[in-house]
């Protein structure tokens, strides 16, 4: 049977997506298959690998450490939807002109330029207990919060500074271009209707801006299960004990630390399906939303 696309196009497409398909096989393909495989292996990360089958998968069930990880990540996630709510309020409050905003805009921005390492290195001093925020909080006759003593605290504050806080400057940006795109006609019938600011939020902003929102939870969801390493191995290192220790720090420690990449390639796998189950949903929105 005749190929009709490779007739009707030519061989010149399938040239050009040659290079970038050689480079998702070597980098993406490749390393998810080969970590499969040593999910199921003993293996220090050299040397010859013993297949045990699915033991590494029952010792993972079986550890305390993987739950807590489990844990502290459900922590992070329900900061997602505090981080959607700030951040869509935030842009619509630049949005109705308030004096300066490309000056907030911009500076709320400047996070986002740093590295995770830097701002993890930044807010280790900022936390500790004589850091400033303490000493401001005595001055003023307020008590000592341990931030990076206390778990409860070590993990909240981890959550509203990754969560939250840096990407503010990014989804400004990302919400003003959506609401840029609003047609002024139904704000201006809003107003007329006698809407205040809030009723034309939630009743013109946010339905209008459906996809955006969607895109930036699945985002968040993303920044949570895959992206929090850096931050937490420069300000916490995963302590108090584990109260910052998420699923992702965890494939370091039993990796690289404890040089078990079989065992931690197990770990992989359950943060790549959870990745790819996001995804999926993220398919599923943006065509339901295109619908």
């Amino acid at each position: 049977m005749r190929n009709r696309g490779l007739e009707r196009d030519g061989v010149a497409p399938y040239l050009f997506l040659a290079p970038l398909l050689v480079l998702l096989a070597a980098f993406i393909l490749y390393p998810v298959i080969m970590n499969l495989v040593a999910s199921f292996t003993e293996w220090k990360g050299y040397g010859p690998m013993k297949w045990i089958g699915p033991a590494n998968y029952r010792a993972m069930v079986a550890d305390q450490a993987f739950w807590t990880s489990i844990r502290n990540t459900a922590i992070l996630v329900c900061y997602i939807p505090l981080s959607v709510a700030v951040t869509v309020f935030v842009s619509a409050l630049l949005r109705e002109g308030v004096r300066g905003w490309k000056a907030y805009r911009a500076i709320l921005y400047i996070p986002n330029l740093l590295g995770l390492v830097i701002i993890g290195v930044v807010f280790s001093i900022y936390l500790r207990d004589d850091g400033p925020i303490n000493l401001a909080l005595r001055w003023v006759g307020g008590p000592t919060l341990r931030f990076l003593i206390s778990p409860w605290l070590a993990i909240n504050s981890i959550a509203v500074i990754k969560v939250i806080w840096i990407h503010l400057g990014f989804g400004l940006i990302y919400f003003l271009a959506a609401m840029n795109g609003i047609d002024p006609g139904v704000y201006e019938a809003a107003i007329i209707d006698g809407a205040r600011f809030f009723q034309t939020l939630w009743r013109v902003t946010v339905p209008s801006i459906r996809f955006a929102i969607e895109f930036w939870v699945v985002f968040n969801f993303i920044e949570v299960f895959a992206r929090m390493f850096s931050l937490i191995y420069t300000l916490t290192q995963g302590g108090p004990g584990y109260a910052t220790f998420t699923l992702e720090y965890g494939i370091f420690i039993q990796g690289f630390a404890k040089f078990r990449v079989g065992y931690s390639s197990a770990w992989s796998m359950v943060l790549f399906l959870v990745c790819a189950v996001i995804s999926v949903v993220q398919i599923r929105l943006m065509r339901r939303s295109r619908a």
